[in-house]
Parts: structure tokens; C-alpha cells; sequence
């Protein structure tokens, strides 16, 4: 990381795998859109300066690829699910790069046969996203310890990263925690020095284009 790269000693780090879900839950409940797994297009860096009050800031978004178990073959279902997810990654990482947000893979996003349920008794697919926590937590503490001063800007709930905001902020750097209105985790606003909401009318203020429901 260079310190060149720092725009105005300001860094954004998404976490995107989480901001993606909850913006389409937010959508899904103001009743913007019918399906959750659909593909939208956002104006993420808009969203991002409008909620910060600034422009041309460098904004990091991690994201986790898609793998599934060894000897483990999905049901029709979940396959189905994860081209989907494949097809809306592609697309939403195209998306990321014309506003010139840095797309990072940090994790993976793994399919797995998980419990048995207690009324079917059959064995449920799950998803579970791993890594992008550890990649991001390295990242704004290398970012600290090269640029003194800097605003660490997280979007992200995950109170894994809560003993990074501690360590930052032992540098005399700042730690701003950005999260939607509706979610905020006191937590994470507790170990960082500043929150800011994102609200739902924001959010949508920043769609683009037209919506397949």
C-alpha cells in the first residue's frame, strides 16, 4: 500500500459480501424489489462520498469467491443458486470497476452440507463466507502504520474486526464505522470513533438502471 494511494488521508474498506445482502434486504422490505437474489445496479461510490460528504475517496471492496465441500455434490436447488450468484458476481464486479472501486477477492464463499432438519430429517445446504474479515483487518492496520493520521472508514458490522479498530486507534488514527439505519451494531460503534447511518431512502436514491423482478 502506498501512501500516494491515499486520497486526502481517507480510506474506505467494504465488507462485500455483507453490504450486498443488506442493501437487497433493505430493498426487498420497502418493497423495491420481489426477490433478494436478483441483480441491481448501484451507485456504491456515490452512496459511499454522499454518506461521507466528499469526493474522490479510495474505496477497497472485498469479496469472497464461490467453492463448494470436496465429495460434496449440492442439490438442484442450491446449484441453481450458486450460478446465479456467479452470474450477479460477474455482472456486479463490472459494475465496481467502471466507478473505480477496488474490487479484492479475500475469502471464499463455501457450500457445504450442514445440519440435518428436525421435521424433514434431510441435510440442509448452507453458505458460508469465509476470510474476508482477516484480509480486511490486515489491510487498515498496514494502512495505520504507513499513514499517519489517516481515517480508517469501515463498512462493515463484523465485530471480529473490533480488536483492529482498538489497535488503529492506539495509532492516533481515526476509525469511522458506516453501517445501514436500520442494523446498526453497538459493538462496533463502540469500538470505533464515529458512526454514520446509511438510510433506506439514501439507498435508494442510488439504484440504477432498471430492476428484473
Amino acid at each position: 500500500m502506498s501512501k500516494n494511494s491515499v486520497d486526502n488521508r481517507r480510506m474506505v474498506f467494504i465488507d462485500g459480501e455483507n453490504f450486498r445482502q443488506r442493501v437487497a434486504e433493505l430493498l426487498h422490505d420497502q418493497g423495491v424489489i420481489a426477490d433478494k437474489n436478483i441483480y441491481f445496479s448501484l451507485d456504491v461510490r456515490g452512496l459511499i462520498e454522499d454518506t461521507l460528504g466528499i469526493n474522490g475517496v479510495e474505496i477497497n471492496y472485498y469479496a469472497s469467491e464461490i467453492k463448494t465441500s470436496k465429495g460434496y455434490t449440492p442439490s438442484p436447488k442450491i446449484r441453481k443458486r450458486i450460478d446465479r450468484i456467479k452470474e450477479n458476481s460477474r455482472r456486479w464486479v463490472a459494475m465496481l470497476k467502471s466507478q473505480h472501486i477496488n474490487y479484492i477477492k479475500a475469502g471464499n464463499l463455501k457450500v457445504k452440507e450442514g445440519k440435518k432438519c428436525n421435521h424433514c430429517h434431510k441435510a440442509q445446504d448452507v453458505l458460508q463466507e469465509k476470510g474476508v474479515d482477516v484480509r480486511m483487518a490486515l489491510d487498515m492496520l498496514e494502512l495505520s502504520y504507513e499513514v499517519e493520521n489517516v481515517n480508517v472508514i469501515s463498512v462493515s458490522s463484523d465485530t471480529d474486526l473490533c480488536p483492529s479498530y482498538h489497535k488503529i486507534r492506539k495509532r492516533k488514527c481515526k476509525t469511522t464505522y458506516i453501517c445501514f439505519s436500520n442494523s446498526v451494531n453497538r459493538a462496533v460503534a463502540a469500538a470505533t470513533d464515529e458512526t454514520i447511518t446509511i438510510t433506506p431512502r439514501k439507498v435508494m436514491s442510488y439504484l440504477r438502471g432498471k430492476l428484473n423482478n
